[in-house]
């Protein structure tokens, strides 16, 4: 501000500036506090809620059928996977063909597989699993090997075509993506034409597929057979997603993986991972046999963009066999949750068998540090915003 300097009898004087005098700010409403607090909370919630859950034949192509929950086990010992796959199938409705009453799917496999049923005490392997791994309430016969057999250099040659329990079972193998899509429509296995890129894939790597249908037309809404066992020389622990980005209908898969440790897939969440001998209720012995490991993961996806699928399920293990078990509050536990909580080690009084018999909540608690984090950035714009009024006014 500039200087004003005049003059007077006793020599110059400086004149003080003049001072503007502000008015007095008055102090935020109680609407206006009321609804800062608002926000906070809604954008904590917000932070929260992300990592809880919003609430087709996955394994291949679903044809003249809605798949309901597809349920799997899964397991790979000495270079042989093994999948006890199970399907719920729904009819398709009247004016359906005759084909399409007999409900089907296609499965890839990375070599020849094997084809056979589950003994009759076995049959309730998956209703066995889903029990025994439910969420905590709180308070409140074939000529094939599995070996890997050459495929045809064009065409498709069709390894064997037999009844298995209540499935039409057909194997095979192709050379061209293009003739294995036209004999599968030939044999009324409509196939879209944006399976043939992925078809193409699979051929090129040298995969087998398994063709399964309904040997009868389904009667009445649904249909729910004993579950096939699926075996085939593997390096590694696969379960073919790929061909489900077809479908036009949402994806559901439970898949219950058998092993010596807990295992992750991409995209999956975890639902339950303990030993197999800590099952409560415990496996009949029966079905017991079919677990093949003494550690149980038991992952899922619900998925309502199946386009969005760009690969088959691969798994790792985890870096811990630290236990988890679902439960209201928490109904599973993320891959990235994992990858960030506590090792049992760190844990006191917790270790890799210790029981789950209180829901644990997994790794939820670090849901805590965005939400807090958020809130202090709110705060801190709030209170600037506040100051540039203040000198605005």
């Amino acid at each position: 501000m500039p200087i004003d300097l005049w003059s007077s009898p006793a020599g110059p004087r400086i004149r003080s500036p003049s001072v503007s005098r502000r008015p007095s700010v008055r102090p935020l409403s109680f609407h206006a506090v009321a609804a800062v607090l608002a926000v906070l909370v809604l954008a904590a919630s917000a932070v929260l809620a992300v990592a809880r859950p919003a609430g087709a034949c996955a394994c291949g192509i679903a044809y003249g059928s809605k798949v309901g929950t597809e349920r799997a086990l899964l397991s790979l010992q000495d270079g042989r996977e093994e999948i006890v796959l199970g399907l719920d199938l729904a009819a398709p409705d009247e004016t359906s063909s005759s084909a399409a009453r007999r409900p089907a799917v296609l499965l890839p496999t990375p070599s020849t597989p094997t084809v056979t049923p589950l003994a009759e005490d076995q049959a309730t392997v998956f209703s066995a699993l889903e029990l025994a791994t439910r969420p905590v309430r709180t308070p409140a016969g074939d000529d094939g090997d599995g070996a890997v057999a050459a495929a045809p250099r064009s065409g498709v040659s069709v390894l064997s075509r037999e009844r298995i329990g209540g499935y039409d079972v057909t194997r095979l193998r192709a050379g061209d993506a293009g003739e294995l899509r036209a004999w599968l429509n030939r044999g009324g296995y409509a196939t879209p034409a944006a399976a043939e890129p992925i078809l193409a894939d699979y051929v090129r790597r040298d995969w087998a597929f398994v063709a399964i249908r309904l040997a009868d037309p389904v009667r009445g809404e649904q249909s729910t057979l004993s579950p096939l066992r699926i075996s085939f020389a593997s390096e590694r622990l696969v379960y073919p997603l790929r061909l489900s980005s077809v479908s036009e209908r949402p994806v559901d898969v439970q898949l219950y993986v058998a092993g010596e440790h807990r295992v992750l897939a991409t995209g999956f969440n975890t639902f339950y991972a303990g030993t197999v001998a800590a099952l409560d209720p415990a496996l009949p012995a029966a079905v017991r046999r079919v677990v093949r490991g003494r550690y149980l993961t038991r992952l899922g996806i619900a998925s309502d963009d199946p386009a969005a699928i760009r690969s088959d399920v691969f798994f790792r293990q985890g870096a811990s066999d630290r236990l988890f078990r679902a439960s209201d509050d928490y109904p599973f536990e993320t891959v990235q949750n994992f990858a960030l909580g506590p090792l049992p080690k760190d844990l006191p009084g917790q270790g890799d068998d210790a029981p789950l018999s209180d829901p644990p909540g997994g790794a939820a608690w670090l849901l805590l540090f965005p939400a807090v984090a958020l809130s202090v950035f709110l705060v801190f714009v709030v209170l600037r915003l506040r100051e540039r009024f203040i000198h605005r006014a």
